[in-house]
């Protein structure tokens, strides 16, 4: 995460340099803060099933729930 603020902190640092602005390294900071969590979270986050793949009878888990008699589990 902290590459990202520096190299695009940097890089508002240098626009800042040659446009003789103040603003661009705080956007810079920020626009490296921002795609460092997005990629963190695209990382990180839990897969998304595919499409129909949610077949009726299936567990959380994705395993077949075992099936059951009238005098109980086998």
């Amino acid at each position: 995460m902290l590459s990202g603020i520096v190299v695009w902190g940097g890089v508002g640092l240098a626009l800042d340099r040659w446009l003789d602005t103040r603003f661009f390294v705080l956007v810079g900071v920020l626009l490296g803060l921002g795609v460092a969590i997005y990629l963190v979270v695209v990382k990180y986050a839990p897969p998304v099933p595919p499409a129909g793949k949610g077949a009726h009878g299936t567990t959380p888990g994705g395993r077949r729930g075992h099936s059951r008699t009238q005098k109980g589990q086998r």
